[in-house]
């Protein structure tokens, strides 16, 4: 059985939007491949509603992943808290860190992946009609 802070630090917010990311990246590509195939209008309207608000909720989901970031931080401080008080060996101390390590870079990349996107939605603010 897991340990509750190895699956405290499991970042499922992170996974939850990379699948966003994932399906808002496959339903733009699948507008604008219907664009160069000369789909009919009324299929490229709701493509384009489903991508922008696909765009528009990613970026909201965007708060849970700066707020898991904000939670995996102070899990590492009290991991680091509890090492300095001897509550915890250091050998189950470098596991946590390297659970917590893992969970942070994957956390960090989903944020840069959502600061691209966003930048996107910036750049195509005409394209993208909500």
């Amino acid at each position: 059985m897991r340990d509750r802070r190895e699956t405290w630090s499991t970042p499922y917010l992170s996974y939850i939007g990379f699948g966003l990311v994932v399906m808002t990246v496959m339903v733009n590509l699948i507008f604008k491949w219907g664009i160069e195939q000369r789909w009919d209008m009324g299929s490229l309207m709701l493509l384009s509603l489903a991508n922008a608000l696909l765009l528009l909720f990613t970026l909201v989901w965007g708060i849970f992943g700066v707020l898991e970031f904000a939670m995996l931080r102070k899990q590492r401080y009290r991991i680091k808290l509890r090492a300095g008080r001897g509550a915890i060996d250091p050998e189950e101390q470098e596991k946590q860190i390297r659970i917590l390590k893992r969970s942070m870079i994957i956390n960090i990349s989903y944020i840069v992946i959502l600061l691209c996107q966003l930048g996107y939605v910036i750049l195509n603010w005409d394209e993208i009609d909500i």
